[in-house]
């Protein structure tokens, strides 16, 4: 049953953070159903920065994935940038905008993993074969034993839902975040720019 808890947390978390980055997007005005593609497209760069990164420092460091954790939010803000393009600048509809991301995810990551592992690693794989990140909370003296088997980028994601929490609710950027998705049309009269602050929030699903 430990185990069970264990792993299931190390599951649940990251996608406890990718509903964090949907609610961004949703109290916009902005219903973001192409997280499922925001996210296979962020783990494909962090796995394939993780794989190019090992060959660099070794298989015992823990850098390249900290790399990865750092890459595969860059890529998914990258890669959130056209489904922002799509619905925000170019008002297609949000539904069929979150399919075609999605579909275009799955295939673009499915591609690029072939091309890559044959052309940088010389191997006909599709997939990237990854280590495991070491547990190493679980060191720490007198501490350590609340935290056993516990991945470092859980706590990291606790912390950000924290943080996101604070933006949200507690800051000026989150007050006009929501009111984005409530009366667009007042946020515009007080003279901030509805456009950017929506571009803003798919950022953040994104890289969340």
């Amino acid at each position: 049953m430990e185990r069970i808890l264990i792993d299931g947390l190390s599951f649940a978390i990251p996608l406890f953070v990718m509903a964090i980055g949907g609610i961004y997007s949703e109290k916009s005005g902005v219903t973001n159903l192409a997280l499922e593609g925001l996210q296979g497209m962020g783990a494909f760069i962090g796995a394939f920065v993780a794989v190019l990164a090992a060959g660099y420092f070794g298989s015992n460091s823990q850098v390249p994935y900290y790399l990865a954790i750092v890459c595969a939010m860059a890529g998914g803000m990258l890669y959130s940038l056209l489904y922002g393009l799509l619905c925000i600048r170019l008002k297609a509809n949000q539904i069929i905008g979150g399919v075609v991301i999605n579909i275009l995810a799955m295939s673009l990551t499915a591609f690029f993993t072939k091309l890559l592992n044959r052309l940088v690693f010389g191997a006909a794989s599709e997939k990237f074969v990854l280590g495991v990140s070491a547990r190493l909370l679980s060191g720490i003296p007198v501490i350590g034993a609340a935290f056993k088997d516990v991945y470092p980028f859980e706590i990291l994601i606790l912390l950000i839902a924290v943080v996101a929490w604070y933006v949200l609710y507690k800051t000026r950027y989150g007050m006009n975040l929501r009111a984005c998705g409530d009366n667009p049309h007042a946020v515009d009269a007080a003279g901030e720019n509805v456009t950017r602050i929506r571009l803003i929030a798919v950022l953040v699903s994104g890289a969340l």
